[in-house]
């Protein structure tokens, strides 16, 4: 999967060097918002039930999303894109009295995709390459113990949106974020410098 991808980057930019008097090269921002499931609740009535006592929990409904990219305009309605985004944490903690546990996970990652035109309107389809790095702390008695992990994988991508002027509006899902089963949808808003 991942040589794949590769070929797809080398063929883009191949692309883009032998027609670059053909097309604009452009550099953009997006920030926005992705609403996330942490499945806290589900996780707090299985400590619960694992201790035998009522367990409370405060957890992230979403995270913020932020990406960087460059666009390379293979004909008036196909252009050609590649970016690297990044988000802030989801954290969830959970409390027994004066014990507690919290979980945090952020993910990143470059994508590559192609975009199809339609006046103002557009859509787009791709893949990413991506990163999902998680962190737990235990805290029992007074002392905390901690844990890290890190997923990698590629997954797709697509997404639609409207672009008025520089602005663009847009909603981009990425599938299996970190090679599993974690999707963000990006709901964002834009700018390009020509």
């Amino acid at each position: 999967m991942r040589q794949f991808l590769f070929s797809l980057i080398i063929l883009l930019f191949a692309s883009s060097v032998s027609n670059a008097e053909q097309g604009q090269f452009n550099l953009g921002l997006e920030a926005g918002f992705s609403p996330i499931e942490l499945e806290a609740e589900e996780t707090a009535q299985k400590i619960a039930n694992a201790s035998g006592s009522t367990v409370t929990t405060e957890y992230d409904y979403g995270v913020l999303v932020g990406r960087i990219f460059a666009e390379y305009g293979i004909t008036s309605e196909l252009t050609g894109e590649i970016g690297y985004f990044n988000t802030t944490s989801a954290d969830a903690t959970y409390t027994i009295s004066s014990d507690s546990a919290s979980e945090s996970y952020e993910a990143s990652g470059f994508d590559i995709s192609a975009r199809l035109d339609f006046g103002d309107f557009f859509a787009k389809a791709g893949m990413h390459s991506s990163t999902l790095d998680g962190a737990m702390d235990v805290t029992i008695g007074g002392t905390t113990y901690s844990a890290t992990g890190e997923a990698q994988g590629t997954g797709t991508l697509f997404g639609g949106g409207m672009e008025v002027g520089n602005t663009l509006i847009s909603i981009s899902r990425y599938n299996d974020v970190g090679g599993i089963d974690t999707d963000l949808t990006f709901f964002s808003i834009g700018f390009k410098v020509q």
